[in-house]
């Protein structure tokens, strides 16, 4: 799949956020925060977007999905280059 430039840039502001605050904290616990915010940033905005109790299984499918397709894709190095950490 490609990703417009805009997207791509939104990405790397979550990801040099991300970076800057595991300079001083631990990344397990980053990383976890990062998937709780956009957990609470997708229900927030499937709620605010007219979400009906009825549709939230098939937004949690959708938004699982969607995460499911981004690692993998990530992992695969498809999107872009995975930096291995240094021993």
């Amino acid at each position: 799949m490609a990703y417009s430039p805009e997207f791509l840039k939104l990405v790397d502001e979550f990801i040099f956020l991300a970076n800057r605050m595991a300079e001083q904290g631990n990344p397990g616990e980053i990383s976890a925060a990062i998937l709780f915010a956009a957990g609470r940033y997708n229900a927030f905005n499937f709620v605010s977007g007219q979400g009906t109790e009825q549709d939230q299984d098939k937004a949690v499918e959708f938004y699982v999905a969607e995460y499911r397709k981004a690692l993998s894709s990530n992992l695969a190095g498809a999107v872009g280059p995975l930096v291995k950490p240094q021993n």
